[in-house]
C-alpha cells in the first residue's frame, strides 16, 4: 500500500518515473541489507549504529534523489523489524521485494486507468488568466505615463500587485502545460498559443520590473 501510494505524482509520466526509482532503490537497498547481515547479527549495538546511519543517509538524500533515498530507507525498515523479532533473511527480503513489485504495479495501473481528464482544460483557464493579467498590466503601463512625485508610492503598490499577478499567472500556465504534457490520452497542448502568451507575458513583466526600479534609481 505504501509503494502504491508513494508513486503518485502530478501526471502519469512522472508516476512511471517514480515507480522505476522506487523499484530500483528498494532492490539496491535489499542487496545492501543482505550484504550487512553478518554485521547486523553481531548484536544490538551494531543494529542501532546501522539504523542511525541509514536514517542519516536517508534524510540527507531523499529530497535530492528519490531512488538513492530508497536505497537507505529499505534496509532501515527491515532492520527495525529485527529489533522486535529476528526473522529469516530470505523471508524479509522476499516479502519486501514482492511488496515493492506488486505495489508499483497496482499504483501504475491506477495512474493509467484514472487519468487527469481536466489537465487540458486547465491550460485554457491558465491562458485566460495570463491574458487578463497582461491586459491589466498594460493598462497600468500605458494609461497614465510617468507618475507624479507625490503618487510614487501608490503607483509602486499598483505596479507590484500587477507584477505579482502576472508572474503567478505565468507560473500557473507553465505548470498546467507540464502536467498536461505528461498525462496520457489528452488532446494536444496548444504549444503555439502557449509560447506566444508566455513571450508577451514575460515582456510585460519586464516592463513592470523596470517601472518598479525607476523610482529607486531616481532616488
Amino acid at each position: 500500500m505504501v509503494t502504491a501510494a508513494s508513486i503518485y505524482q502530478a501526471n502519469t509520466t512522472l508516476s512511471w518515473q517514480r515507480a522505476l526509482q522506487r523499484t530500483l532503490g528498494n532492490l539496491l537497498g535489499l542487496l545492501l541489507f543482505t550484504a550487512l547481515l553478518p554485521v547486523i547479527h553481531t548484536g544490538h549495538l551494531a543494529m542501532i549504529l546501522l539504523a542511525l546511519t541509514f536514517q542519516f543517509c536517508a534524510e540527507a538524500s531523499i529530497t535530492r534523489n528519490y531512488w538513492l533515498g530508497s536505497v537507505w530507507v529499505t534496509p532501515m525498515a527491515l532492520l527495525l523489524t529485527e529489533f522486535a523479532r529476528q526473522l529469516p533473511a530470505r523471508t524479509l527480503v522476499t516479502d519486501r521485494w514482492t511488496d515493492t513489485v506488486v505495489g508499483a504495479a497496482v499504483g501504475l495501473a491506477c495512474c493509467v486507468l484514472v487519468t487527469n481528464r481536466r489537465a487540458a482544460d486547465r491550460i485554457e483557464v491558465a491562458l485566460d488568466r495570463v491574458a487578463a493579467a497582461e491586459a491589466a498590466a498594460l493598462r497600468l503601463l500605458d494609461g497614465d505615463g510617468e507618475p507624479a512625485t507625490e503618487a510614487v508610492q501608490d503607483d509602486a503598490r499598483e505596479t507590484g500587485w500587477a507584477r505579482d499577478r502576472l508572474a503567478a499567472s505565468l507560473m500557473e500556465l507553465r505548470e498546467a502545460v507540464e502536467v498536461s504534457a505528461g498525462e496520457w490520452w489528452q488532446r494536444a497542448v496548444p504549444e503555439e498559443r502557449v509560447t506566444l502568451a508566455e513571450q508577451r507575458g514575460h515582456r510585460t513583466l519586464a516592463r513592470l520590473v523596470r517601472r518598479l526600479s525607476a523610482p529607486a534609481l531616481a532616488a
